[in-house]
C-alpha cells in the first residue's frame, strides 16, 4: 500500500487505499477504505510461498457441470483472492491446453485471458514473497515440484 488519501478523480471526502502493484509500477489501484466489496489481505511470507509451491502437486482441479458454469466459477475465484483456487484454475486450464494441443485445438479467448490473469495475480504474489521476477515463477515451481504451470 502506497497511501490512504482522498483521490484526484472524485470530489467527495471518501478515503481510498492507493495501491501500486510491485511488478506494475505504472499502474495505480484506488480502493475505498470503507468498502466491503473488495477483499484485501496480506501477501504471503517467503516461507508461506515456499510451502504453497511445495503443495502445488496436491491442489485439486474443480469439476464443472458444463462449460457455461466455468466462467462464473472463474469470476468467483478472482473475487475471492484465494491463492489455492487460482492455482487450481491455472492447473485446470494448463491441462485443458495440453489436451487440446494434442488434438490440434487451442484454448478460447476467455480461457486464455482467465489463465493469464490468474498467473499474473498468483505469480506476482509468489514473486513478491520470494523476491524473484514473476516470469521465473513457473520455472521455480517446476524445479521444486515437477509441475508445469
Amino acid at each position: 500500500m502506497d497511501a490512504i488519501s482522498k483521490t484526484d478523480f472524485s470530489d467527495n471526502d471518501k478515503l481510498y487505499y492507493r495501491l501500486i502493484p510491485k511488478f506494475e509500477s505504472n499502474r495505480t489501484i484506488s480502493i475505498p477504505v470503507d468498502t466491503n466489496k473488495v477483499m484485501m489481505r496480506d501477501i504471503m511470507t517467503k516461507g508461506e510461498a515456499q510451502n504453497f509451491i511445495l503443495s502445488w502437486p496436491y491442489v485439486k482441479c474443480r469439476g464443472y457441470k458444463n462449460d457455461k458454469e466455468r466462467p462464473q466459477i472463474y469470476k468467483q475465484i478472482f473475487q475471492s483472492g484465494s491463492c489455492t483456487e487460482l492455482a487450481a484454475m491455472i492447473k485446470e486450464i494448463t491441462q485443458m491446453e495440453q489436451s487440446r494441443k494434442s488434438k490440434g485445438r487451442v484454448l478460447n479467448i476467455r480461457e486464455k485471458d482467465g489463465v493469464n490473469n490468474a498467473r499474473r495475480l498468483l505469480f506476482g504474489e509468489l514473486a513478491a514473497a520470494l523476491d524473484i521476477c514473476p516470469d521465473t515463477v513457473p520455472g521455480y515451481i517446476h524445479d521444486l515440484t515437477g509441475c508445469i504451470c
